[in-house]
């Protein structure tokens, strides 16, 4: 039997929120420790634009649209992104609110996943967490370890 889930909106400051393992829909991980962002391991994507294939590299907090690329983009370009190890699209039938193209997801554990749009300089975005216990558990430790 199918469990109802609710929705509720919760609100975070930008950058609070640290996507610790993207996944692919095939389950491989997007995460590239040779790659740092924010002193962090980048999500790293195969990006597609006007017949070229490169990487982008992406910000793994949550809300800054940070990223690096080999490619050049131009506002408004709309990119295909897919995992670099199995070729996956990481494109989702959702379409966005703002531009109307369809969305990517990034696969979080225990089912959540970040979608985003994939329109240059567009932000629409949306955080799904299925296990909130767990995502804000991970969070608050993480706050109370000392930083250096």
């Amino acid at each position: 039997m199918a469990v109802k889930m609710e929705q509720i909106v919760v609100k975070i400051p930008a950058g609070s929120f640290r996507i610790k393992e993207g996944l692919c829909p095939n389950g491989h991980s997007l995460m590239n420790k040779d790659k740092l962002l924010s002193g962090r391991p980048a999500i790293t994507c195969e990006v597609r634009l006007k017949g070229k294939v490169g990487r982008i590299h992406f910000n793994p907090y949550y809300g800054v649209f940070e990223y690096e690329t080999d490619l050049v983009f131009d506002n408004g370009d709309v990119v295909d992104l897919y995992c670099p190890e199995c070729g996956a699209s990481l494109s989702v039938p959702e379409h966005c609110s703002m531009c109307r193209v369809p969305m990517f997801a990034i696969q979080l554990p225990d089912g959540g996943e970040v979608r985003a749009c994939p329109k240059v300089g567009c932000r629409n975005h949306h955080l799904t967490i299925v296990d909130l216990d767990a995502q804000f558990a991970e969070y608050y430790e993480e706050e109370r370890r000392p930083k250096m």
